[in-house]
């Protein structure tokens, strides 16, 4: 009897044990609280749920994914706080989000059949991407970034795509596409700075004025005259976070 139990009953329990806790892994990630990217689902979708809960999808660089926040919560998280207490039902938030990520980044990202099948799942979508583009690494930035008018151009014509790919795999979604701030404010190049940072946004809103669906969600007035930064002194801190994501609630 032992000797059956220990080739048959137990090589077949540790199997069982092993694929629960692979199951339970894949599900924290999906649901965006193992701090990393996801790749998602394969259950196929066909459009965004119906069911009278918002389905929220988290895209693009380190301050969709949170980073910098001490709470650990970020956008995905005060967002569920913040619907929670209004009693705006969710059904699920996803953070696709990756650290370091460009608009290059973003675009091949959303080329996986998986990401468009969350993206076509979800009616709420919230994009923070571009500031990697323009700004580059923070650790080794020491001034302006060379021909910063070309360096608009072409990150202009990545984001536009990055909607119209969102728009194709989830045409009715919500779209908040949150704008630059200007976290160089104190240095001796800080005044050059804001102007990128203003243009940048003056432009996200002329391309995007005529979708009713598409809102881009200023941030640049809440790092402008207070300290709401994280210790990097590049990403928000937890009040950062907290006002910035304030502003998509209030809009849901």
């Amino acid at each position: 009897m032992w000797k059956r139990f220990f080739l048959w009953n137990l090589p077949l329990t540790a199997a069982v044990v092993s694929a629960a806790v692979f199951a339970f892994g894949f599900f924290t990630i999906v649901r965006g609280h193992a701090g990393i990217a996801v790749s998602a689902p394969t259950a196929p979708v066909v459009e965004a749920r119906t069911t009278g809960k918002l389905n929220i999808a988290i895209l693009g660089d380190s301050l969709a994914r949170g980073t910098g926040d001490q709470t650990g919560l970020g956008i995905g998280g005060n967002l569920d706080a913040m619907l929670a207490r209004r009693k705006i039902p969710v059904d699920q938030t996803v953070n696709l989000a990756v650290n370091g990520a460009r608009t290059a980044d973003l675009l091949r990202t959303m080329e996986s059949r998986n990401v468009q099948q969350i993206l076509a799942a979800s009616n709420v979508i919230v994009v923070s991407i571009g500031g990697n583009d323009l700004f580059g690494d923070v650790q080794s930035l020491d001034g302006p970034p060379k021909n910063p008018d070309e360096i608009l151009d072409r990150v202009r014509g990545h984001v536009n795509e990055i909607v119209k790919k969102i728009r194709q795999a989830s045409p009715r979604s919500r779209i908040f596409l949150i704008g630059l701030y200007n976290p160089f404010i104190d240095s001796p190049w800080g005044g050059q700075a804001n102007g990128l940072v203003n243009r940048w946004n003056a432009r996200l809103m002329e391309d995007f004025q005529d979708d009713r669906d598409l809102t881009v969600v200023q941030t640049s007035d809440i790092f402008s005259h207070r300290h709401r930064l994280s210790l990097d002194r590049f990403h928000p801190g937890t009040e950062g976070y907290q006002l910035i994501t304030a502003r998509i609630a209030e809009s849901l």
